[in-house]
C-alpha cells in the first residue's frame, strides 16, 4: 500500500514539473502557448550571444512554439500550422540598436529570399521599437500572415506565407542566426540549451 502510494506521488510530482516553467538566464519561458486557438508546445529554448568587441553578450532568450515537435529545417519550413518566437531580452537596448540588430541578423543569415523581400523586411523591422531588461519581441505565424508584437502590443503584420519562409530561414536556414541556438530551438540540444 506505502509503495503504490509512494508511486502515485512520483508520478504526480513528474507531471507537476513538465507543466512547470523551464527557466534560461532568469528568465521564465512556458513549455505553452496559444496562437488563433491552437495550442502550443515549446519546442526548444535557447541564449543568443553577440560578441561585441571581442567580449562575447547574452543579448536575450529565444523560445520557439510549434504544434507538434520539429527537428529540422525541412519539417518548420513544410509546417503551416500556427508557430510562435518569443524573444526575451536580458538587458535594455535602445531603438537605434534593436534596429541595427534585425538589420545584421538579416543581412548575415538570410538564405531564402524572393521578389519583393526587401520590403518586407524593412516593414517587419520597423515594428519594432526600444527594448527594456527582460522586455519581450514575439513573433506568430497565423496562415499566411506573419504578426508582431512589441512589449505586449500587436504592432503589425506582414502578409505572405514568402516572408515566413525568409523570417525561418534566419533561424534554421543553411547560415542560422547562431549554431547552437538553431540546435536548441529544434530542440536537439538534450531538450533546451541552458548555457549559463
Amino acid at each position: 500500500m506505502k509503495r503504490g502510494l509512494l508511486l502515485q506521488i512520483i508520478i504526480f510530482l513528474a507531471g507537476l514539473s513538465s507543466l512547470m516553467a523551464l527557466e534560461i538566464q532568469g528568465i521564465p519561458i512556458a513549455r505553452q502557448a496559444v496562437v488563433a486557438g491552437e495550442k502550443l508546445q515549446l519546442n526548444g529554448a535557447g541564449v543568443r550571444t553577440v560578441v561585441l568587441l571581442l567580449v562575447p553578450i547574452k543579448a536575450y532568450v529565444a523560445a520557439f512554439y510549434a504544434p507538434v515537435p520539429f527537428r529540422s529545417e525541412r519539417e518548420v519550413s513544410n509546417s503551416s500550422s500556427p508557430m510562435q518566437f518569443d524573444f526575451t531580452f536580458l538587458g535594455p537596448v535602445a531603438q537605434s540598436l534593436v534596429t541595427k540588430a534585425w538589420q545584421s541578423q538579416f543581412a548575415q543569415s538570410i538564405s531564402y529570399t524572393y521578389p519583393g523581400f526587401e520590403k518586407d523586411r524593412d516593414a517587419f523591422i520597423a515594428l519594432f521599437g526600444p527594448v527594456k531588461c527582460g522586455g519581450m519581441e514575439r513573433v506568430q505565424f497565423i496562415g499566411n500572415n506573419t504578426v508582431v508584437y512589441d512589449a505586449a502590443l500587436k504592432k503589425g503584420t506582414i502578409a505572405g506565407k514568402q516572408f515566413q519562409r525568409a523570417f525561418l530561414s534566419l533561424w534554421f536556414g543553411s547560415n542560422p542566426v547562431q549554431n547552437d541556438l538553431k540546435i536548441a530551438l529544434l530542440g536537439n540540444s538534450n531538450g533546451y540549451q541552458t548555457s549559463r
